[in-house]
């Protein structure tokens, strides 16, 4: 339906249903309200409305859904934001720093939302017009631009888990991971030399696929790298379902899971608990997280002169079950 013809229906003119569109002050209420209630039953509303939006948006900007971490952390966001009577935009990053620069400019500039929550990203970000920003999982000392962080102690919770299994008495200690968890392999070094451990590269794996694929692919590497040797009496996946591939694919090698493997793995996902044998892993509340991620959204939202950025840290903590055995 054309303007002239939302005209005619409304009795007026061509001007004054533009006007109304646009929130010109000089239409009456009345005929406001009757422009709108053509427009709305004839569908052609949103095509032709250019003024304030009835609810905030808010754009969650990340790297994909397939993970159950990430996938949860988008569920908890749309139900926080749905409770602060906002409207969510749900865009797909896949770890590309230029793809998502450009979601960010074309959400920016082009779709004028109120505000956005980046996950897992932001070097190529740049906020000149302090859009309200919160970065999530990264340190505000590696991006340095205007947004507010929220960060995990994933290093701190990857020491307390290498001082645990020292205290277990593991020496031979190995890390599975893949290519988008060098963070956390070299977290994972640290650790091991601030704790006198010795570092046994054969026992540190990056695998090329993802997931329980890149466990399962990991172990194998591992098997084939110690053969006729000894092996780690302890591995640490760089998530959970890279455990689960690599305890699946120990126990398909005859090893028995913790007798003679003990496994960590990180996020706690929610079926860590029901495996046949319980994984210990690193825990963080995303709950909390979600928490603190719109309480500073909003914050900055709801005052477009506060400029402090800020930045929260969220403690991780080691969750011990099944998978771990003490030697000593």
């Amino acid at each position: 339906m054309t303007l002239q013809e939302i005209a005619a229906l409304a009795n007026t003119s061509v001007s004054t249903v533009s006007k109304a569109f646009s929130g010109g002050r000089d239409v009456g209420s009345e005929t406001r309200e009757r422009i709108f209630a053509i427009a709305r039953k004839n569908g052609c509303f949103e095509k032709y409305y250019k003024g304030p939006r009835e609810k905030k948006v808010i754009a969650v900007l990340c790297p994909e859904t397939e993970s159950e971490n990430y996938g949860r952390l988008v569920g908890l966001f749309e139900q926080a934001l749905s409770l602060r009577d906002a409207d969510t935009i749900l865009a797909i990053t896949r770890f590309d720093p230029a793809r998502e620069a450009r979601l960010f400019s074309e959400l920016v500039y082009r779709l004028r939302i109120d505000g956005m929550i980046l996950i897992g990203g932001g070097s190529e970000i740049k906020n000149p017009d302090e859009l309200p920003l919160v970065i999530l999982g990264q340190s505000k000392s590696k991006c340095r631009n205007n947004a507010d962080y929220v960060s995990n102690e994933i290093s701190q919770a990857i020491d307390e888990a290498v001082r645990t299994l020292k205290e277990y008495g593991h020496r031979r200690v190995g890390f599975i991971g893949e290519a988008l968890t060098e963070s956390k392999m070299k977290a994972f070094r640290q650790s091991m030399r601030r704790h006198g451990l010795p570092l046994y590269e054969k026992y540190l794996v990056t695998d090329s696929a993802r997931f329980a694929e890149a466990g399962k692919g990991g172990m194998q590497t591992l098997l084939d790298r110690c053969s006729g040797g000894e092996l780690p009496t302890a591995v640490l996946a760089a998530y959970d379902q890279i455990a689960f591939g690599a305890m699946r694919c120990a126990q398909k090698n005859g090893l028995r899971v913790p007798e003679d493997m003990s496994f960590i793995g990180i996020d706690d996902i929610s079926v860590t608990d029901y495996l046949g044998v319980p994984l210990s892993s690193i825990r963080v509340r995303l709950e909390d997280v979600c928490e603190q991620v719109i309480d500073l959204l909003f914050r900055r939202i709801e005052n477009r002169y506060y400029r402090e950025w800020q930045e929260i840290v969220i403690p991780a903590r080691l969750q011990l079950r099944d998978s771990v055995r003490k030697l000593n």
